[in-house]
């Protein structure tokens, strides 16, 4: 803390200047990769301006520091006008533009289509996705620099706890949520992260690794497989290969510290970046982020090495991640205290996860290139449950271990036939090798038994293809289709996928998009052991239809209003094979099936996600949107019912507002609100049979519901540029006004009582840190 401050003091008390910053970068043919010589690339009031070289790189020189865009140009190809990005004394900004060749048109015949600067990256998503910066990602209010908390402010997107970043979207379960890096599936790469599932404490990246990303929420294109509702496609930076900058930030809740420069200069480049956390320093002023009895500690490494030849057609990258995380839960310390089950319960719950990957990019002709990436990706997750005696003796009453590695390789060739087709085709294979056990005390017999027994491998395979054609200006077609293969099981599923967008005008276009998407399920469920049996080895791949129907119009340069109607239609979820029972697996939040399941189940979610988003200009920028949707599904017994992410509503309001308040100085007011409608819970039955474990009243599944959710959280922060360095004061407040949200995913069953023990989320959580660039 005393080097925070003295930091602080002197990055204030420097001498205010004129600062500059270079911005360099590439323009590229987006369908070939190829490099666009001679594109004029100027800022957006054109007092600036540069040609490309030969290999399609540019360099701005002696820009002044601040808020800037980015205008380029190019014959025959449609302009481009970048978002508002933030350039500052201490680091030169790396833009890299890749530009859409115009098909030639009849004379007379003029189309200009005002850009959405929050497009996908990935060109074949027409709906239901959005880019995303890391500098955007800072901005929104008490992220903690978390892509997944940012997430929370996009439409079809709903907020359910304030400890987790689990991606609930549009009532899905967040098992269904896929996460991508450098092109390839990795496992949950979260703090925290749940057995079985996706979500967790905290990303696993800092932000200072990412480049531009893409969040897709439905009706993905054919090379995303292995999901049903939505996907993070996430994409390493390169380090910058002129000069070494670094960056440092101190706060509450830790420490981040990145490094990048030169290798060889000019061609290749160094990035690293190093987190230590804990929550320590709340819990000892009185402010907890989770429960008090609760201890939280994490860190991560990371690093991306990038290689290029002199005409830049080949380019290598080596990288890796890998973060640890350990959380106890402690009893009440004196015993005289103890009064039910949950005082003198504790528990160990650790988690690792790591990738070390090696990627290509090959330019082969004029108009096609090779993309390949190799990577092994590991994960461990170890949940021990203990009881204690008034001398606090521990026993063990839950053991569990999930571990799963993957050596995982994916390649994909892409070809531009002309502006107005191209196609991209590629293939996933990973080799998975996982290790499951859970032994527990079994309540009915009051036995320690074990439960989940799994060890071994399987193949996951999937081939693709997806072409892109534009029959005129105005239309584009995207059809493809996507197979899974699990040699496990030998399941397989075939997925077509289509989409198709039509522009009515300049400022406004509709788009319709289908998919079928099937997702093979957690390993471990596989592995659940009866008789020295495994019931639920041959179960098949969870599928869904996606329908959606998207209405997008553009207001002025700097407003964006989209709307969306979709349907889905799940089947093949497995279910108990029971007509008297209600269970079905997506209404689990995490772990293994404990129980032999039938592929018979059926669930429908559909809605309507309409969402205003004012892109950062004059110093603001905002997203108001609201969901209405219903999440239901089907047993055995033909009834519909609530699944547990069934909250029918969800909303929220983010933004931003900045001032200049003296040269070079800025001060940013950030603020975010979000609700759900109340998450719906399935009651106790009236009389229990056990002595610890709760039995469910399966007769009314979801039929109760906690109170609705909402959040409002702000952030403070003030931005300097001096001469070569740069340095950010900030300060982040979650739950500023305190609201008392009830924590329905995490109760606890209290066997003493025979009732369900509730906890209150998150009060006020400030979070102040400091951040320098130089």
């Amino acid at each position: 803390m005393r080097t925070f401050f003295l930091l602080l003091v002197f990055s204030v008390q420097l001498h205010a200047q004129q600062t500059s910053q270079n911005i360099k970068g590439s323009v590229t043919d987006r369908d070939s990769k190829q490099p666009l010589q001679g594109a004029t690339v100027s800022t957006a009031d054109m007092e600036k301006y540069v040609l490309t070289d030969s290999v399609g790189n540019f360099i701005l020189k002696n820009i002044p520091t601040g808020r800037i865009r980015i205008y380029v140009s190019y014959t025959g190809y449609q302009s481009y006008l970048s978002d508002y990005i933030i350039l500052n004394a201490a680091k030169e900004f790396e833009l890299n533009v890749e530009m859409e060749e115009e098909k030639k048109q009849l004379a007379g015949v003029v189309i200009k289509t005002s850009r959405n600067p929050k497009q996908p990256v990935n060109r074949y998503a027409l709906v239901s996705g959005r880019s995303f910066s890391p500098e955007e990602t800072q901005r929104y209010a008490a992220s903690a620099n978390d892509p997944s908390r940012m997430a929370l402010g996009f439409p079809g997107v709903q907020a359910t706890r304030d400890a987790r970043s689990d991606i609930i979207i549009r009532g899905n379960n967040p098992v269904g949520m896929q996460w991508r890096l450098e092109g390839l599936d990795v496992i949950n790469p979260n703090h925290f992260a749940r057995k079985g599932s996706t979500g967790g404490g905290i990303t696993i990246l800092s932000l200072s690794m990412l480049d531009n990303s893409d969040f897709l929420t439905g009706g993905m294109p054919a090379e995303y497989g292995d999901v049903l509702s939505g996907t993070f496609d996430m994409h390493l930076r390169k380090g910058n290969n002129q000069k070494t900058e670094h960056s440092f930030k101190a706060g509450m809740i830790g420490l981040d510290y990145s490094t990048e420069g030169p290798i060889k200069k000019g061609s290749s480049s160094y990035l690293m970046n190093y987190r230590y956390s804990t929550l320590g320093l709340l819990s000892a002023i009185g402010l907890n982020l989770v429960d008090e009895r609760e201890n939280n500690t994490f860190q991560d490494l990371a690093f991306n090495l990038a290689f290029a030849n002199k005409k830049n057609s080949v380019q290598w990258n080596f990288w890796g991640m890998g973060g640890y995380s350990k959380e106890t839960g402690e009893e009440v310390k004196d015993t005289l205290d103890w009064k039910q089950y949950d005082d003198y319960a504790i528990y160990d719950f650790k988690t690792k996860m790591g990738a070390i990957g090696i990627g290509n990019t090959s330019r082969i002709s004029e108009k096609s290139f090779l993309k390949s990436s190799l990577a092994f990706i590991g994960q461990e997750v170890i949940y021990v449950d203990d009881t204690l005696t008034r001398k606090k003796i521990a026993s063990t009453v839950n053991d569990e271990l999930y571990r799963n590695n993957r050596l995982a390789f994916t390649s994909s060739f892409n070809h531009k036939f002309s502006p107005s087709a191209n196609l991209k085709t590629g293939v996933y294979l990973t080799n998975i090798f996982y290790y499951f056990k859970r032994d527990a005390l079994d309540y009915t017999t009051n036995t320690y038994r074990n439960f989940v027994n799994g060890d071994g491998s399987t193949i996951l395979f999937q081939p693709y293809i997806q072409m892109s054609v534009k029959p005129g200006k105005r239309l584009m077609i995207n059809p493809g289709v996507h197979m899974v293969y699990l040699s496990f099981n030998k399941k397989k599923s075939i997925d077509p996928r289509l989409s198709v967008q039509y522009k009515i005008d300049n400022r406004k276009n509709i788009s319709l998009a289908y998919g079928l998407f099937s997702k093979i399920l957690p390993l471990g469920s596989y592995s659940y052991q009866s008789a020295n049996s495994y019931p639920n080895k041959k179960l098949d791949m969870m599928r869904v239809h996606h329908l959606i129907f998207a209405y997008d119009q553009m207001l002025g340069n700097s407003w964006r209003v989209h709307t969306e109607a979709y349907y889905q239609r799940l089947f093949h979820i497995p279910i108990i094979n029971d007509i008297n029972r209600t269970f079905w697996i997506l209404n689990e939040l995490d772990g293994y099936a404990q129980e032999a399941l039938v592929s018979k189940g059926k669930g429908i979610n559909k809605g309507v996600d309409v969402s205003a988003e004012k892109f950062f200009s004059k110093g603001l920028f905002m997203i108001l949107s609201f969901s209405v949707f219903n999440s239901s599904y089907e047993p055995l017994n033909g009834k519909t019912y609530n699944t547990q992410f069934n909250s029918g509503s969800a909303g929220s309001w983010t933004g931003a507002k900045e001032w200049k308040i003296k040269r070079n100085r800025v001060f940013q007011l950030g603020w975010k609100m979000v609700y759900n409608g109340g998450l719906p819970l399935t009651p106790l039955a009236t009389n229990q049979f056990t002595t610890r474990e709760p039995v469910l009243d399966e007769t009314r599944p979801y039929s109760e519901r906690v109170s609705s959710y909402f959040r409002t959280d702000t952030r403070f922060a003030l931005r300097k540029d001096i001469a070569g360095r740069s340095w950010q004061l900030a300060l982040d407040v979650q739950n500023i006004f305190g609201t008392k949200n009830t924590d329905g995913l995490s109760r606890k069953y209290d066997p003493s009582v025979n009732q369900w023990v509730y906890k209150t989320q998150s009060g006020i959580v400030p979070v102040l840190s400091y951040q320098v660039d130089f």
